[in-house]
């Protein structure tokens, strides 16, 4: 374990609300402060720098400007890190993993993973080699819930769980949370192939491996319906997520973790770290990308600290070695329908879109920027050694990505700039530096909404008016503001307030609020097929309770022709226990 204090930072100090749900839920022990939280996370961090020859001053000097960023909520490591980092020296700081099993081997699978679980990752399964999917998923949920009841682990213990749509027993699989609510400890997704989505526009039949032919509406639809039901099962297109996979000969990716955000190959773990969008946004909606540029560097070189610092405990060498040789991270954000509402730009709106692709290509850039620079002082990932497989070298894998789409921030010249200097120096430290996972209780902490999702509520735990959309709305109608205030507060809603100016009204529409084809756009510019980050996104399109199966069949349509990799859709109260109420 790193020292403790060995450097000075402003203050950190966060709300008592807060940090008892930190306590709560384990991210810091009991009587840790905020403080001694960004002491123990930022020394560790950065105690891999020594090997790497810098400097005790310009390590100091890291330290300092990292944890000004944090106490100034520019970004945040992901939660394992805040969990682990300087307090569980035995673990990696790794976000998530697809766990390395057979799972015909019980045994052995269990204390494999056992030892992934005891590092607060979240975990992915494929279930498709497995002839009996739901018996599996059955054992498996069961032993979270063991493992859970042991009180041994500091993280809820959440899990993906995949089967491809021509796996014999997909409908078993599909139906498995209308027959029984009890999977606590599990998403599951179904990885739907273009050959099946041809079927459905076409009204066929559809082949499964074993031979049979089913109905391929009848199946979408029974897809749907459980959706409808239960929130349960998301869809995959895991073969446009392996598109993007610059160098499948390490591994195609198999599945995903718990919320859909990346492809994962067998073993494979990465890093997160997140960009509060609404901290980097003037009250008039200037975006200061020079402090952008800043901030993203950092971030990229902590969370490649962070590997190095975890690739020594890890619990099996297959996660050792691949994260070895793709070095992944995952550059994420939160607080973008503040960063929206700040520019008088709806959520749905094609100037939201605009910018939104704006500030992510910036940061796509600037950490794959910063990842070059790393890799010139470094070294790079070793999958950059091979130039006859890995796809940096053999096409124009950059170019064909962005350079093709250039945005207002980052043009095509940058891009096949960039693309130019990788293949002629071969530097790269990290295969890919941007994901958009849900940011979850690292944006509870700095007290904006998660990911790229818009407000998912216009007030908080206690009733109150969201203290950003309350600040908001002071500045843009101050003359109405408490009345407002007031009655969007009686109501639940700001849409009914018909004194307000449509405008401002457009602004503060709620995940409900917005339509479905809102929700897809803003996650098919940023991460579909067509996107501006590296990986996918996690994302749900809310839907009011009053939503059919057919409007969940239109959405899932809508995903596959529009090129997302993925999609998840909750209807209002289809869940018992649903954390928030929309």
């Amino acid at each position: 374990m790193p020292e403790q204090g060995s450097f000075n930072s402003a203050p950190y100090c966060l709300s008592a609300n807060i940090m008892q749900m930190l306590e709560s839920q384990r991210i810091i022990d009991p009587g840790e402060t905020s403080q001694q939280m960004l002491t123990r996370v930022t020394d560790t961090l950065f105690s891999p720098e020594a090997q790497f020859g810098t400097s005790p001053a310009e390590i100091a000097a890291l330290k300092v400007q990292f944890a000004s960023y944090v106490v100034d909520g520019y970004m945040i490591p992901g939660t394992p890190t805040l969990t682990n980092a300087g307090r569980r020296p035995e673990s990696a700081l790794s976000s998530c993993v697809v766990i390395p099993v057979d799972l015909r081997k019980r045994t052995e699978s269990e204390q494999t993973i056992r030892s992934y679980y005891a590092q607060n990752m979240g975990s992915g399964f494929d279930l498709s080699p497995y002839d009996d999917p739901v018996g599996m998923i059955t054992w498996l949920n069961q032993l979270a819930v063991n493992e859970t009841a042991t009180g041994a682990h500091d993280r809820y213990i959440g899990n993906m769980a995949s089967l491809h749509i021509t796996h014999p027993h997909i409908v078993d699989f599909i139906n498995l949370k209308r027959r029984d609510g009890s999977f606590p400890h599990f998403n599951i997704s179904i990885d739907i192939s273009k050959e099946f989505m041809q079927a459905v526009s076409e009204n066929g039949s559809f082949q499964l491996t074993d031979g049979a032919q089913v109905d391929a509406n009848e199946l979408f639809h029974t897809i749907a319906e459980c959706t409808w039901l239960t929130g349960d099962p998301g869809i995959l297109f895991l073969d446009r997520i392996n598109d993007d996979n610059p160098i499948p000969a390490v591994g195609r990716y198999v599945t995903t973790p718990p919320c859909g955000e990346m492809g994962l190959a067998e073993g494979e773990t990465c890093q997160f770290g997140y960009l509060n969008l609404n901290q980097f946004t003037s009250d008039d909606g200037q975006i200061n990308y020079p402090l952008l540029a800043q901030v993203t560097t950092l971030t990229t070189r902590a969370l490649d600290n962070a590997i190095e610092q975890s690739l020594s405990h890890y619990p099996t060498a297959i996660s050792t070695t691949i994260t070895a040789i793709k070095r992944k991270i995952g550059i994420g954000v939160c607080g973008l329908a503040e960063m929206l509402m700040k520019s008088r730009l709806p959520y749905d709106s094609e100037g939201a879109r605009s910018l939104a692709r704006d500030v992510l290509s910036f940061v796509n850039f600037i950490s794959t920027k910063s990842s070059v620079e790393l890799a010139g002082e470094r070294g790079s990932c070793i999958a950059m050694f091979d130039r006859v497989q890995n796809r940096y070298f053999t096409e124009p894998f950059l170019e064909q990505k962005y350079a093709c789409r250039p945005t207002n921030s980052v043009s095509a010249d940058d891009w096949t700039g960039l693309a130019d200097t990788i293949r002629t120096t071969g530097y790269l430290r990290n295969i890919l530096t941007t994901a958009l996972p849900p940011t979850g209780r690292a944006s509870v902490i700095l007290g904006v909404t998660s990911a790229i999702e818009p407000f998912f509520n216009i007030v908080d735990r206690e009733g109150n008016i969201q203290p950003h959309i309350a600040t908001f709305v002071r500045h843009a109608i101050p003359d109405i503001a408490d009345q407002t205030l007031t009655d969007a507060k009686t109501n639940g809603t700001f849409q009914t307030l018909d004194y307000i100016p449509k405008p401002i009204r457009e602004l503060l529409r709620t995940a409900q609020e917005i339509s479905p084809m809102g929700h897809i756009s803003m996650v098919g510019a940023l991460a579909g097929t067509h996107g501006v980050v590296d990986e996918a996104a996690s994302k749900t399109v809310n839907l009011p309770q009053s939503a059919s199966v057919e409007d969940i069949k239109e959405i899932f349509l809508l995903a596959h022709n529009i090129g997302l990799k993925n999609i998840a859709v909750y209807r209002n109260k289809s869940k018992a226990g649903q954390p928030k109420e929309l």
